[in-house]
């Protein structure tokens, strides 16, 4: 498994595999043996090597489909109350980053099923699985979601096409009182999504759409910048109920 260690000063943060000579705009960084707390002097600049967190290795991570802003991410966790050993089915895995953000948080007690059909997106997800040290806790398969087996289920993420046809299945698959998520950019899948859960005696708890702005200061006014990460999708929560 490769290992990574995070430079950090006021300006810069470089991740960087640990063990080897790395090339970089301030000049050679020797990282073989390099250890938290060491601090690392270039001619240009001078960094302190911290241990990167997940959301470090997921901004090195290579994206092929469009993943789940960590905005979007948050909101699982503030909703379902997404905790320690929780056991988990989460389809399409698109480039694996809300399987590893949902790893991270259930940890070596918990685990993450991901299904991604796509061969393409299947092979990048894995590697970025791997980058961040989750092939022990998110085990992904090149496979249809309707084979999956597991059930027992804590919680369940959709981020694919016409989801509203899994919701009867999660429904058998989710332990009473466990979350369905469901991810689209259209709310007309939404208010599907909603007639099925209805169907299948989910309560619902909420349709959300979380946007995002940054603000900044200039010649002393401040006010929020023109642009953000503004729309990228509706999620609708829903928990078991008795089925």
């Amino acid at each position: 498994m490769q290992e990574y260690i995070l430079l950090l000063n006021a300006e810069e943060s470089i991740l960087i595999e640990k063990g080897k000579k790395i090339h970089t705009k301030f000049g050679i960084i020797d990282a073989r043996n390099i250890e938290e707390g060491d601090i690392i002097e270039t001619k240009k600049q001078k960094f302190v090597a911290v241990k990167p967190t997940i959301m470090d290795l997921l901004k090195k991570c290579r994206r092929g489909a469009q993943v789940v802003m960590p905005k979007d991410a948050c909101q699982i966790v503030a909703i379902t109350g997404l905790s320690y050993g929780w056991r988990c089915l989460d389809a399409g895995s698109g480039s694996g980053f809300l399987a590893i953000f949902i790893g991270n948080i259930v940890g070596r007690k918990g685990k993450v099923y991901t299904y991604e059909r796509r061969k393409e997106f299947y092979k990048i997800a894995q590697k970025n699985i791997e980058k961040c040290g989750m092939e022990k806790i998110v085990k992904i398969k090149n496979d249809d979601v309707k084979n999956s087996k597991e059930r027992n289920l804590d919680l369940i993420t959709f981020d694919l096409k016409d989801g509203h046809k899994l919701v009867e299945m999660a429904s058998k698959k989710l332990k009473h009182g466990g979350w369905l998520v469901v991810y689209s950019p259209h709310i007309e899948e939404q208010i599907r999504v909603r007639e099925e859960m209805k169907k299948h005696d989910f309560y619902i708890a909420c349709t959300i759409e979380t946007i995002q702005r940054n603000w900044k200061s200039l010649y002393g006014y401040t006010h929020p910048e023109p642009s953000g990460i503004l729309h990228t999708g509706f999620m609708t929560f829903g928990r078991k109920a008795i089925c």
